[in-house]
């Protein structure tokens, strides 16, 4: 089993990337890796309850579908602090916990990291 990071930055002016980088994330943890996500820049808005619902990719691949599977197989998601506080955002959904590029380096040190 790896460890696989998904660094997404985009949020919900890129739909394409949204639902590329948790479609793949949802790949990794269906063949049983270790998943966790951390969500960056104005990937942060993502995160705030209810928002997800919005993105679909051109394909017509829904982000939410992937969204709420890893929801759902307890995926760590981590939002970056200073981001969210910055976009006013205050209501998380329940996996998503605030973090500091801190965080983001030490999963980075153990991981294989996939930037979107």
């Amino acid at each position: 089993m790896e460890k696989f990071l998904f660094v997404l930055t985009r949020g919900l002016e890129d739909p394409i990337r949204v639902t590329r980088a948790l479609q793949l994330a949802k790949i990794a943890k269906e063949k049983g890796h270790d998943v966790t996500v951390f969500f960056t820049d104005d990937a942060v808005m993502l995160c705030q309850e209810g928002l997800i619902e919005h993105v679909m990719a051109p394909s017509g691949d829904e982000a939410v579908a992937q969204f709420i599977y890893l929801l759902a197989h307890k995926t760590p998601f981590y939002v970056c602090k200073p981001c969210a506080e910055f976009r006013k955002i205050t209501n998380l959904v329940e996996n998503a916990t605030l973090a500091t590029g801190h965080k983001l380096i030490d999963l980075a040190v153990e991981s294989k990291v996939f930037t979107f």
